[in-house]
């Protein structure tokens, strides 16, 4: 017969002179039982943190092929600042509480639409899949590099970007940052304080 573990306990606490065995045998129960169920918390803690990595390494892996892809299709060409620039838009998205978390869902935000899509290549209904192996581990390696914060924003905290052969209606309501290589950046207008008060 198997006995309840607060019975146990309250065996234990009961005093009785004919019990000094049956309280060693407890104690040895519980200790055996406690040291069992130490050592599963522990490879239970251990299997829930390394899932929790594995799904960490597969998202950060998922982004950071979103984030070079978009390097690859939107700046392939261009110079060293102008791709930087490229990814930095879309990394300042992803810290924008306006724009979605993560960079896939940045790249992909708006839909496939023409229209509505935010960065060209993933409307365009061209091929995803780059074809040129040394730009695209030109933009692997960079899109790292942008992913991990290890290079500067050349675009100032730029949040939009598009073409110099473009004219959106969209960049007049936003202060423009400057020309990088064939793209124009903008970020939010800054608030005039003296005319809000």
């Amino acid at each position: 017969m198997r006995i309840p573990l607060l019975h146990k306990i309250s065996l234990l606490l009961r005093p009785r002179a004919e019990t000094e065995f049956e309280r060693a045998m407890l104690m040895i129960g519980l200790q055996d039982r406690a040291s069992r169920a130490f050592t599963w918390s522990r490879f239970g803690a251990v299997a829930v943190v390394a899932m929790l990595l594995g799904a960490a390494q597969w998202q950060s892996h998922e982004e950071l092929n979103c984030l070079a892809l978009t390097i690859y299709f939107e700046a392939r060409g261009e110079s060293l600042d102008g791709q930087i620039a490229v990814g930095k838009v879309v990394m300042n998205r992803v810290a924008d509480q306006r724009f979605p978390g993560n960079v896939c869902d940045v790249v992909r935000h708006g839909g496939p639409h023409r229209v509505t899509c935010q960065f060209s290549w993933y409307c365009d209904r061209l091929s995803d899949l780059p074809n040129h192996d040394r730009d695209w581990a030109a933009a692997r390696n960079l899109a790292y590099s942008v992913y991990w914060d290890e290079v500067s924003d050349p675009t100032e905290g730029a949040l939009w970007y598009h073409a110099v052969y473009v004219k959106p209606i969209w960049r007049r309501k936003l202060q423009r940052v400057g020309r990088i290589g064939q793209h124009i950046f903008y970020r939010d207008p800054v608030r005039n304080r003296t005319a809000a008060s």
